[in-house]
């Protein structure tokens, strides 16, 4: 008879290693700004400006080219007007004389074409970022709710560094019809509740006691299926240590426990005592930390969508969807998530989700966020697409014969609008204060680079029609003809005078 039969021991839940979501270059920075910050909304919120300040070299020169360019318009506002009139029957005439005159003018529409395709390189990078990050964080936020709930059961256990010979059994089991050969080594301490066993594949009954004890600290510390660790030159492969009760330490420290004499109704009573007391673990860390972690302001978690039907706590299908392989990783190395799933006691099985998470009803129920977010993102950016659309008002009237650019541009707008506010429900809340942020900075540098622009073209206007001025001013054609006329009268004096030297 095996020795977890002749200790009656009922086997408890403890879920074993946790695992890191792989981040790309761009998760990692966000992770550098967040931990570094201390909060993940401002981190968001620096990255974000980080963004728009690599791309603003660009994105000043793309708004001086488009100013530019309007303001040349509206210096040849007559000339269009007159071709739109002249050729209002011949599109294709119209355009062509139009072409001649940007050309004549120094007038390009391709030259900000450049920089708008490298931005929308970075929106869209961006956004892959923020999706990979989001996986990232909300898989590492359950992570410390299943460290919460592994701890409360480990609270009851021996403590590994406290072990020692007189505390461990071993005992090598010959393969059965029903079970390979294995070897058990149990950990007993009174006045512990729980102790815990580990599963061998090689028979270690050569070790010493001594030897044992080593390998039980770092199995234990291990906390891992397929985990090896080398015992006296011997390389073994164990299962991760088993938590385990019995109904004789349980009821010495929870007195109060009442049990039916029915043996499975007893087991399920003593269960539930410990992992009722783990569950309540997992509550308090969310009710502690978990908004430290991913709050921000009025939105529960920004790595969701800010929305109503949107909930605090991801589900398990959206945090770990089933298929989704090499997004895990040990120690930088990519781990198949479907084996994940098959680790003995896995944490990320639908089933340990349910367990640890289970009273968490609130955070499953309650809603994420209330819509600012995604109202704010959609009238941030429809407000910069109004505001382009001003500045660019003479190249839409004149860019056609019939006025179409100028409707083709407010169509435009409502599209990227459209578009915008679709992403902003797809995406999470961080993502949403990303587009606020870059949307506003877009905003803001627009109507700064564009008073410069118009400071600067007018100070060269103003200078261009002095200098007209000047040429044109009474007594300005006298003097230049006086000081031409006082070189012709010096010159024969000079000529005089060297004749008589000579």
């Amino acid at each position: 008879m095996e020795i977890i039969q002749l200790l009656n021991a009922i086997e408890l839940n403890h879920f074993g290693q946790t695992y890191d979501i792989s981040l790309n270059w761009i998760g990692q920075i966000i992770e550098w700004l967040i931990t570094g910050i201390g909060s993940v909304g401002i981190g968001v919120i620096v990255f974000s400006l980080l963004l728009k300040l690599i791309v603003l070299p660009l994105d000043i020169y793309q708004r001086v080219v488009m100013r530019k360019q309007n303001n040349k318009m509206q210096e040849n506002q007559a000339k269009m007007e007159k071709l739109q009139k002249q050729y209002a029957n011949d599109k294709e005439k119209y355009n062509q004389k139009v072409m001649e005159m940007y050309k004549e003018n120094g007038i390009s529409m391709f030259s900000s074409c450049l920089p708008m395709i490298l931005s929308m390189v970075v929106f869209f990078t961006a956004i892959g970022g923020f999706n990979a990050y989001a996986k990232y964080a909300n898989v590492q936020n359950y992570n410390c709710f299943v460290h919460a709930y592994n701890q409360a059961i480990e609270s009851f256990a021996p403590e590994t560094e406290n072990i020692n010979e007189d505390m461990l059994t071993y005992v090598w089991y010959e393969a059965t019809e029903e079970e390979s050969a294995h070897g058990t080594i149990t950990v007993q301490q009174d006045g512990k509740a729980v102790y815990y066993t580990i599963k061998t594949s090689e028979n270690l009954t050569d070790l010493s006691k001594e030897n044992l004890v080593r390998y039980v600290k770092a199995a234990v510390a291990y906390q891992t299926s397929y985990e090896t660790v080398e015992q006296e030159q011997k390389t073994v492969q164990a299962e991760k240590a088993k938590y385990y009760t019995d109904k004789d330490r349980t009821l010495a420290i929870a007195p109060t426990l009442t049990l039916t004499g029915n043996d499975d109704e007893n087991e399920n009573v003593i269960r539930n005592y410990y992992y009722q007391i783990a569950r309540e673990a997992v509550r308090k860390d969310y009710e502690d930390n978990s908004f430290t972690r991913v709050g921000f302001l009025w939105v529960k978690n920004v790595w969701n969508v800010d929305a109503a039907y949107e909930h605090p706590l991801t589900a398990h299908e959206k945090m770990l969807p089933n298929g989704d392989k090499n997004t895990f990783n040990v120690n930088g190395t990519a781990v198949d998530f479907t084996n994940v799933q098959k680790f003995n006691a896995s944490p990320y099985s639908e089933v340990a989700f349910h367990e640890i998470t289970m009273n968490l009803t609130q955070a499953k129920e309650a809603p994420n966020g209330y819509f600012i977010l995604i109202v704010l993102s959609i009238g941030t950016i429809l407000l910069q697409q109004f505001i382009s659309m001003r500045s660019q008002k003479a190249q839409n009237k004149y860019s056609s014969v019939d006025g179409q650019q100028a409707a083709t541009q407010k169509t435009t707008m409502i599209i990227m609008t459209v578009m915008f506010g679709i992403f902003a429900f797809m995406y999470s809340a961080a993502f949403s204060i990303y587009m606020v942020i870059s949307s506003v900075f877009s905003l803001l540098s627009t109507m700064l680079i564009n008073k410069i622009v118009d400071v600067t073209m007018s100070k060269k206007e103003e200078k261009a029609m002095q200098e007209r001025l000047n040429r044109t001013l009474p007594g300005q054609k006298d003097n230049k003809d006086e000081k031409g006329k006082k070189g012709k009268e010096d010159k024969p004096k000079k000529e005089n005078k060297e004749n008589k030297n000579k």
